[in-house]
């Protein structure tokens, strides 16, 4: 197996994988074998009818396919540790030609995890801060000048606020990939939404007073944020060195009441969700204490 890898633009990369024919005859005859031992043909036990009416009978397409499947799930993955390489994304593949004949090549393109450059987010925090709370300060100024009561009030910096100012503070290069792949996530989970409730896409987008095109410019820009932030977080995550216990996992898997949710929540897939979610808000709830200093504590 050779392999090339080709660094595209906005952290994506191309990866090139060529197969000696020798892999691709050997990975066709064991689908041809499978498909004898699974193919039921009248006048033949199953499993003992001749290879070429097998053929016959599926198609010499559907076998190349089933081997070129084949071919895909064993050393596509096996170029990616042999690289070090771990996507982000899901790869779009593109092979060249199938021939028993000739060696196997095809191209995987993938987004990789983008590089975060960040400046001083907590000078920029604690910036932001101060003119929200000079800002109150002032609004209650006008009232009192105006003789109305004011209620007495600390200025609390929400977690949406501390995420925009990252996001600012950030550069990220965005694969243009990962955020189709991210749209076509969130516009199929809003056709099962419409679906749910018997509501056309076309009233909804009346509804919304929105075209299509104009939908998906919508979720593509919410998609690079979510994105956006996704990455940023999890840098800093490493950088503010924050740590989660596995009692502070396990108390939050409790902590939901469904016995169902609960059991599939021991996913080590889940726990790591959760685990990543516990991160997050250790991480904000941190920066927005830092940020607020002894103010912090007066609206608790």
């Amino acid at each position: 197996m050779k392999t090339q890898i080709e660094k595209q633009p906005k952290s994506t990369i191309k990866l090139t994988v060529t197969l000696e024919k020798e892999k691709v005859k050997e990975s066709y005859e064991k689908i041809l074998t499978e498909a004898v031992k699974n193919t039921e043909i009248e006048g033949f036990r199953k499993g003992a009818a001749p290879k070429e009416m097998v053929k016959d009978k599926l198609g010499v397409s559907s076998l190349y396919g089933d081997a070129i499947n084949d071919l895909l799930q064993t050393y596509y993955p096996q170029a990616l540790k042999e690289n070090l390489l771990m996507p982000v994304s899901n790869p779009k593949v593109e092979i060249k030609e199938f021939d028993l004949e000739k060696d196997f090549e095809f191209s995987a393109v993938f987004a990789v995890r983008p590089e975060v450059k960040i400046k001083d987010y907590k000078k920029a925090l604690k910036d932001y801060y101060k003119d929200k709370t000079e800002k109150n300060d002032k609004e209650k100024l006008e009232k009192l000048k105006k003789g109305e009561k004011i209620e007495e009030s600390h200025v609390h910096m929400g977690a949406n606020e501390v995420i925009d100012v990252l996001l600012k503070e950030s550069d990220v290069e965005i694969a243009d990939m990962l955020i189709e792949e991210e749209t076509d996530r969130v516009m199929a989970r809003l056709m099962d939404q419409l679906r749910s409730i018997n509501l056309s896409v076309e009233n909804y987008l009346k509804a919304q007073n929105k075209t299509a095109e104009s939908l998906r410019k919508d979720y593509d820009e919410m998609s690079k944020r979510n994105i956006k932030a996704e990455f940023v977080l999890s840098h800093l995550i490493k950088e503010e060195s924050i740590e989660v216990t596995d009692k502070e996992i396990d108390d939050m898997i409790n902590a939901v009441g469904d016995n169902n949710i609960g059991e599939s929540l021991n996913d080590p897939m889940q726990k790591l969700y959760i685990k990543t979610i516990i991160q997050k808000n250790k991480l904000i709830n941190k920066l927005i204490e830092e940020t607020e200093g002894e103010k912090h504590h007066e609206h608790k």
